[in-house]
């Protein structure tokens, strides 16, 4: 209460005047006969009856509302949905300190008040009352434009009122706002209905009721949309390989010993967003509140790296809040959706995080699971950290079978070899050669295996469409595009992708880059940290072998090696 009411610095006498309050409070609700505060070890209870307040009445109305008009009662749902709406007297708590508790609160009451309405216009429209609506609806609709279900509604009121032309513009404005606003084409509901208009049939039955109808009930509060999102991409086709893997993370998020928060880390193209969307996939049934998914944009070449802000705009676009309503501050997002998702069996996938920073922000209420992946472990966020490693020959192999054809792999069994070893156990790699080998399906094996061998332009060659291994290792490269040291970085890295030595060790590392030893043991940690090195043992780091050649032959395109 007192960071409540004194967010930036309360003062001194902050418990003695809340106690005061307290007092002042308890003897109004006396003086009204609605209730009574009581004193608790954690701070004060409101006791009162269960319809003391006019939201337990509101929620009450608009259940048996919802009751009615699932059942095929439109009469007595509208009337029901009517008297709901008629306690509203302008917007909630007008005259209170709009603290962070209370504009949470507002924007909760405002999303159930706008889906008990769109349920009353919807009994409206079933009662033949269409005409009637038609000036109600524009106006919801200019108030709130990226809501189909309102969309829809017009569409049929003006349908009904004969002005087919009007309910054929509708649409037409309905798919300009959803295209530049989300980059969304309407949906199936509201698409049948331009046909159906356009075809001047009868109209089909409203697709949306369920989502229409669904207020949320006083058990749901802290959700603002009824039906939970479920915004995982698709599924990784023919996904192979990491059955270990897959195995111990799906105990790890699933058991009560478990955790409820994971990250998986890796080098680039190692296969952790593949991983964590087809992990996620086969949890479905493990979480009723829903998926939300997120690319945060860390490991993107071209892209710059999904502010927190826009991340959770994102989010809670997805849980229902009207993108006007979406708080611009970074604390004030996250704390509503920290309440949004706190009754929630919820999965957040969060992929491709840049670091610690950019994810705090977004992690939801307690009862929710997350999955990160990053090529950072995150340590700092107190998560289980779930570490990938290349797949062995094995699995190389199966995987290049799996997608490329199990009979051209037991034609060429060494070639296939050579393939999956230049590849270096990198999922990525080893579906970009597939890919390029489904496209020539009479092409023997020894075609891609012979470019591949060429060093030089090993990188060129494991490129197909929009994925290459090349712009993978690069965006790894700009993560140090701004580390003050970016100079000795590089030239480390450059001596030691020309390097012999197996390992390099921190006296190697020292004498090479011309540096203090504790000097180049930092050097090296920032390295390991992005995962440009690995490390088997303290004091030892190795550069895997596409990772060499792309600082061998490529890096100097994304960075200048000063000094060298």
């Amino acid at each position: 209460m007192i960071t409540e009411l004194w967010p930036a610095k309360p003062p001194t006498t902050a418990a003695t005047l809340i106690r005061g309050y307290i007092l002042q409070l308890r003897r109004a609700l006396g003086d009204l006969g609605g209730g009574t505060v009581l004193t608790r070890a954690s701070g004060y209870e409101l006791r009162c009856a269960a319809d003391a307040t006019d939201v337990a009445r509101f929620d009450a109305l608009t259940a048996r509302g919802r009751a009615a008009l699932a059942k095929g009662d439109a009469e007595e749902a509208h009337l029901l949905l009517t008297q709901a709406l008629a306690l509203w007297r302008g917007e909630p708590y007008s005259d209170a300190l709009p603290t962070t508790a209370v504009t949470a609160e507002v924007s909760r009451l405002d999303e159930r008040r706008l889906t008990a309405t769109e349920a009353r216009v919807e009994a409206g429209l079933l009662l033949g009352r269409g005409p009637e609506l038609i000036h109600e609806l524009q106006n919801l609709t200019s108030e709130h434009p990226l809501r189909e279900g309102l969309w829809g509604q017009l569409m049929r009121a003006l349908y009904a009122a004969d002005r087919r032309a009007d309910a054929l513009d509708s649409y037409r404005r309905a798919r300009q706002v959803l295209v530049e606003e989300l980059g969304l084409e309407p949906g199936p509901d509201l698409r049948e209905l331009h046909r159906a208009i356009l075809e001047g049939r009868s109209l089909p039955g409203p697709g949306t009721s369920a989502r229409l109808v669904a207020v949320p009930s006083a058990a749901q509060e802290g959700s603002a949309s009824a039906s939970p999102p479920l915004e995982l991409p698709r599924d990784v086709p023919a996904f192979s390989g990491r059955q270990e893997d897959l195995a111990s993370l799906q105990r790890l998020m699933t058991s009560p010993s478990g955790s409820s928060a994971v990250v998986i880390t890796g080098s680039g193209g190692m296969g952790k967003s593949a991983l964590a969307i087809h992990l996620a996939h086969r949890l479905r049934d493990h979480f009723p509140g829903g998926f939300l998914y997120v690319d945060l944009q860390g490991s993107r070449e071209a892209l710059e790296p999904l502010q927190s802000t826009e991340a959770l705009g994102r989010m809670l676009r997805a849980l229902g809040i009207a993108p006007t309503d979406v708080p611009a501050e970074t604390a004030e997002a996250a704390a509503r959706f920290r309440s949004l998702t706190t009754d929630r069996d919820m999965l957040v996938l969060l992929d491709n995080a840049v670091d610690g920073a950019q994810v705090g922000p977004l992690l939801p209420g307690e009862r929710c699971s997350v999955l990160v992946t990053s090529r950072r472990s995150l340590t700092t966020l107190g998560y289980a950290v779930h570490h990938l490693n290349a797949l062995s020959e094995q699995e190389s192999l199966a995987m290049l079978g799996s997608l490329a054809g199990e009979d051209r792999v037991a034609a060429e069994p060494d070639v296939a070899q050579r393939i999956a070893r230049y590849c270096e156990g990198l999922p990525l790699a080893l579906r970009i050669a597939a890919a390029r080998l489904t496209s020539r399906p009479r092409w023997p094996l020894r075609w891609l295996a012979d470019r591949l061998e060429n060093e030089r332009r090993r990188l060129d060659e494991l490129k197909v469409d929009d994925l290459s291994i090349r712009s993978t290792l690069a965006a790894t490269f700009q993560q140090l595009e701004n580390d003050p040291s970016v100079r000795d970085l590089t030239r480390l890295l450059s001596i030691l992708a020309a390097s012999r030595h197996p390992h390099i060790t921190l006296p190697l590392a020292a004498g090479v880059a011309g540096t203090a030893p504790d000097q180049a043991e930092k050097l090296l940690e920032k390295l390991l940290d992005i995962r440009l090195l690995d490390s088997p043992e303290p004091g030892r780091y190795q550069m895997q072998g596409l990772m060499r050649l792309f600082v061998k032959y490529q890096a100097d395109r994304h960075l200048t090696f000063s000094g060298i």
